[in-house]
C-alpha cells in the first residue's frame, strides 16, 4: 500500500512523495487509533490520500505566490543533486525500455496507447480502444492492470539491479 501511496504522489509531480504517504499513514491509523470501523482500508487510504494531496497542492500554491511576492528570495540547487537524479530518471528510461520489449508487440501497443492519452480525451480514446479490441471497458482495465504489474516488477527489479 506503500508503494501505491508514494507512486500516486510521484505521479502528481509531488517532492515529497514520501511523507505525503506518512501523513496518510497517520491518518488512517489516527482513525483506526479512535476505534472507527474502517470497511475496506485501500479504499479509506485512497480517499485520505486525495485529501492529502489536496491540502499539499493549496499550500504549495501559497508558497508560490509568497515566493513571487519577495523577488529577493531565490531556491538555491546543487548541481550534483542535479545531476544524480538525471541520472536515476535515464536509468528508470533504459530499464522502461527493457522491460517493455520483453512484452509481445500486442502488450506493449496495449499498455502504451492506454496511458499515451490527455485528461481531456482519456475516456474516448479507452472506448475506441475497447470498440478496436471487441473488449469491455472492465476487460480492458484488468489486462492493463496485469501488465502495469509486471512492468513496475520488471522495472524495480531492473533499476535495483
Amino acid at each position: 500500500m506503500r508503494v501505491r501511496l508514494v507512486k500516486y504522489f510521484e505521479w502528481r509531480n509531488c517532492e515529497r512523495a514520501e511523507e505525503l504517504a506518512d501523513t496518510v499513514f497517520d491518518r488512517v491509523i489516527k482513525k483506526l487509533s479512535e476505534g472507527e470501523e474502517i470497511k475496506n482500508i485501500n479504499a479509506y487510504s485512497a480517499t485520505v490520500a486525495q485529501f492529502v494531496f489536496k491540502e499539499f497542492s493549496r499550500s504549495a500554491e501559497h508558497f508560490a505566490e509568497n515566493i513571487d511576492d519577495e523577488p529577493h528570495l531565490q531556491i538555491a540547487s546543487k548541481s550534483d543533486e542535479i545531476n544524480e537524479d538525471d541520472e536515476k530518471n535515464e536509468q528508470r528510461f533504459k530499464c522502461l525500455d527493457k522491460c517493455l520489449a520483453e512484452f509481445s508487440d500486442e502488450n506493449r501497443r496495449l499498455i502504451i496507447s492506454y496511458y499515451d492519452t490527455d485528461e481531456k480525451t482519456m475516456i474516448a480514446a479507452r472506448k475506441r480502444l475497447c470498440d478496436s479490441m471487441n473488449i469491455s471497458l472492465n476487460t480492458l482495465r484488468i489486462r492493463v492492470c496485469r501488465l502495469k504489474s509486471k512492468l513496475e516488477n520488471c522495472t524495480f527489479d531492473c533499476c535495483r539491479n
